[in-house]
């Protein structure tokens, strides 16, 4: 699959350093990218980037544009890709990528973080790079990789999951476990609560149990605790009471204090027993989180990144 690319790839590539993401403004770019989920046979994971992916697609739309979706580098019919993934790529791919290509950083830059090693980093420095935190392109930069944010946003195709009419379960947890989310989720399930938790379910049928919930979960993979909007965007944009572990202190939080139920880590079996207990405590946070959320529009904010080049 990605030798197909290789062939695709004009003009050879001696960049040693991260270009404008989008230089020469809207005109320029509006029908010349496809945004590429890296996708290795069988890796069912990279799913993870679609719903931050899709809203850099429907934003593309909403401004007269176009980015396609692809998973393949046979289908970028000579596009320049905005990819998302890279983390998945060999080193060599530095070698067959277009010039112009785009990186959308979604790891964590963090000590703790096996993504974050000397192979992706070598491919990050030869590119373009775009990330959601301003902590990670704080990070990135102590490596010597330059990057700029591009905000994670709401477009109206997002909100999409059917709301069951009868809440059956408590809380919902998705994503791997270590320790520190193991010990949060045995508590949840010694208290009483109905808990599910799901690793490997992307999609329509992820959405499925997002709507018969309650509660949605985010706990802090790494004690790095960098806020984990590329998660929580589509849960506030589907109207989710989501209780999290977070400081509200720190900015990127505070931007959705007010739609979130954040607390102390050890307080995140507490904050779930109260609210479960709470219709309408919950229905609130979620009205409001619904709220902040549209008020980022992606459109908007790719729209202002490519009028300042990116």
């Amino acid at each position: 699959m990605y030798a197909q690319a290789e062939k695709q790839t004009v003009a050879s590539h001696g960049a040693e350093h991260a270009l404008p993401a989008f230089p020469f403004g809207w005109e320029h770019h509006k029908d010349r990218h496809c945004i590429w989920i890296v996708s290795p046979e069988g890796y069912v994971h990279s799913r993870a980037f679609e719903d931050v992916a899709l809203g850099l697609h429907y934003a593309f739309a909403e401004l007269g544009g176009s980015a396609p979706l692809v998973t393949d580098p046979r289908e970028w019919n000579g596009r320049v890709p905005i990819v998302y993934g890279a983390n998945l790529l060999p080193s060599v791919a530095a070698q067959w990528l277009p010039p112009e290509s785009i990186i959308v950083n979604m790891e964590q830059v963090s000590a703790e973080s096996s993504w974050i090693n000397h192979r992706y980093l070598g491919l990050l420095k030869k590119f373009a790079v775009l990330d959601y935190s301003e902590r990670n392109r704080q990070g990135l930069a102590r490596f010597g990789v330059p990057a700029e944010i591009l905000d994670v946003g709401y477009n109206r195709h997002l909100t999409r999951v059917p709301q069951a009419p009868v809440k059956d379960i408590d809380v919902l947890f998705y994503g791997s476990i270590n320790e520190r989310r193991k010990n949060v989720l045995v508590a949840l399930q010694a208290s009483g609560l109905n808990l599910v938790h799901l690793f490997g379910v992307y999609g329509t049928e992820r959405d499925a149990f997002i709507g018969r919930s309650k509660i949605v979960l985010n706990v802090h993979h790494f004690d790095a605790a960098i806020f984990e909007i590329c998660r929580v965007s589509f849960l506030l944009a589907n109207g989710a009471c989501v209780v999290s572990e977070g400081n509200i202190h720190d900015p990127e939080v505070a931007a959705f204090a007010k739609g979130m139920a954040f607390c102390n880590y050890d307080r995140l079996v507490e904050t779930c027993i109260e609210l479960v207990r709470d219709d309408e405590r919950r229905s609130a946070i979620g009205g409001r989180g619904f709220g902040l959320m549209c008020e980022r529009q992606q459109a908007a904010i790719l729209s202002a990144l490519m009028t300042r080049g990116g």
